[in-house]
Parts: structure tokens; C-alpha cells; sequence
């Protein structure tokens, strides 16, 4: 129905099954990358989804939980080699489910990702465990966004902002976002956005 995209490298074959088990029902596209020798194992999953579809209703909470359990005892064993974790929602439209493909080259409308690369366990986890919080903070902003551009807010919009940026939340015009995980504020830092 929807797409699936795993890289890795590093892993072995009960955890990389584990993580296909998980998205059985989805189209999954599975890939080896290359080795980056700072690292034990090298993990990216990327959901690829309709832009109009919540990503909570392309994957279901459940689905989440045992994912992020899977990944947690992924970078357990690996130990001090670590594990370099990253996930991202790419959001497209022009996408025909009913069979499960684009019946064209879809456009990327939206890509946000995630980059956990750190050795200490619980710094990991942290961040690991931020990442739900911070899609659904991001769902959040985007229906304001929607209402923004469907014309039901007035022109207190761009005192909205001021006041969001005031409170310390950002606003992000659409384009591409990454996320690096501040193992010290404990929080996620936007890296770059195009």
C-alpha cells in the first residue's frame, strides 16, 4: 500500500526480519549500504506516504512501539560500537493506492528526518523516544499550516508565528528538514533546510 525504504549495514539476518515482519503489509524496498567503520551497524528507514495522510494513520502506534523496541535492542547490542540510527517521512503526492505504485514519478513535497548517532545508550533512547513527540508536534503545525493556506485564518497569522517563535516553537515553510538529537538540551536541533 505504502512504501517502505530500509538501508543498512551490519545488522543480521533475525533483526532485519524482525523489522521486515513489522512492515509486512506495506511495499518494502530493502537496501545495503555502505559501511561507515565508525559504527557497529548503520540503520535508515525512510516512509515514504501520501501528504495527506497523518503519518500516525500510515503506521499505527503499535507498529511505532515494536519499531522503536526493535531499534532499542539493535544499539543494546551493539554496544560501545554503536549503532547510527536514521529515519525520515518523505510526503509525496500524485500517489495511486490502489495498487500500491506511482502511476507517476511522484513529487516530494516534504522530508524530514531524523539522525541518532550516539554511543552512550541512554542519550540514544532519549532521542529515540523524542522522535514520536516531535511528529506529532510537527502534525500539529502543519494543520495550522493547511488552515493557513485554505484561507481560514485571518491576518493575525503572522502574529501566530511571532508569538509560536516567541514561546520557542518553529515555523518551517515546506521544503526538506533535518534533525539532530542535543543529547545535552534534550531536544532535537534543525541541521539544514532547504
Amino acid at each position: 500500500m505504502y512504501q517502505i525504504r530500509i538501508n543498512h549495514i551490519g545488522l543480521s539476518t533475525g533483526e532485519i526480519e524482525a523489522i521486515n515482519n513489522l512492515f509486512s503489509k506495506y511495499t518494502v524496498h530493502e537496501t545495503k549500504t555502505d559501511y561507515d567503520f565508525e559504527y557497529a551497524s548503520i540503520l535508515e528507514v525512510e516512509f515514504v506516504k501520501d501528504i495527506q495522510i497523518a503519518f500516525f494513520d500510515f503506521i499505527s502506534i503499535d507498529n511505532w512501539a515494536f519499531l522503536i523496541e526493535i531499534i532499542k535492542n539493535i544499539k543494546k547490542r551493539r554496544g560501545k560500537k554503536g549503532l547510527r540510527f536514521k529515519t525520515a517521512i518523505t510526503e509525496v503526492n500524485k500517489y495511486n493506492g490502489s495498487n500500491g505504485y506511482y502511476d507517476e514519478e511522484p513529487i516530494i513535497l516534504r522530508k524530514t528526518a531524523f539522525l541518532l548517532n550516539h554511543r552512550n545508550d541512554l542519550d540514544f533512547n532519549k532521542g529515540l523516544e523524542r522522535i514520536e513527540i516531535a511528529i506529532e508536534n510537527f502534525t500539529e503545525m502543519d494543520n495550522f499550516q493547511k488552515s493557513q493556506e485554505e484561507g481560514q485564518l485571518t491576518n493575525n497569522i503572522s502574529i501566530e508565528k511571532d508569538k509560536m517563535k516567541d514561546e520557542g516553537v518553529e515555523v518551517f515553510d515546506r521544503g526538506t528538514i533535518i534533525f539532530t538529537y542535543d543529547e545535552y538540551n534534550r531536544k532535537w536541533i534543525r541541521s539544514t533546510l532547504q
